[in-house]
């Protein structure tokens, strides 16, 4: 078995580039209409099912501060893992990707760290990667307590 401990999904929101720890992914889909939930928050874009749980779809360009996710027929979800870090239990939430890009190995000691006051706290790092600039997602730190309760809470309500 090929080792995971340095492998980073990347994949493009809008202009940008991010990548993500290999072990987080759970599965990329293409992209299917999310059933459209009423009073979320204005990141969601409603909710898919996937191995029969049912998975919040967040627009990431939204919830980055950025312009929304252009659906296109590059467009995919990636569905990740999640931590919270309050209780160490564990969910799914799918990400809008414009597309993702590559799987490339990197070591933690090519990693540029961002100064917290320049970057939201969900960014670990960056990396230049063949001429190829990334912003190196946090995944538990995405999101915050209050929005991963309110995601639940909806989860739990959908599936009664």
């Amino acid at each position: 078995m090929e080792d995971i401990n340095n492998s980073y999904l990347s994949f493009k929101i809008g202009t940008e580039s991010f990548a993500i720890h290999v072990s987080r992914v759970n599965e990329i889909r293409e992209y299917e209409e999310p059933r459209k939930m009423p009073e979320t928050v204005s990141f969601m874009k409603g909710v898919i099912d996937h191995r029969e749980e049912v998975v919040p779809v967040i627009d990431t360009g939204v919830k980055f501060g950025m312009n929304p996710v252009q659906i296109t027929p590059q467009t995919c979800i990636v569905i990740i893992d999640v931590t919270r870090e309050d209780t160490n239990s564990s969910f799914r939430v799918g990400i809008l990707t414009d597309a993702v890009t590559d799987v490339f190995e990197v070591e933690e000691s090519e990693f540029k760290q961002i100064d917290t006051d320049y970057s939201p706290n969900y960014i670990k790092a960056t990396c230049n990667i063949n001429d190829n600039f990334y912003l190196v997602l946090n995944s538990d730190k995405v999101f915050s307590i209050n929005e991963i309760i309110g995601m639940g809470d909806m989860i739990k309500q959908i599936s009664k």
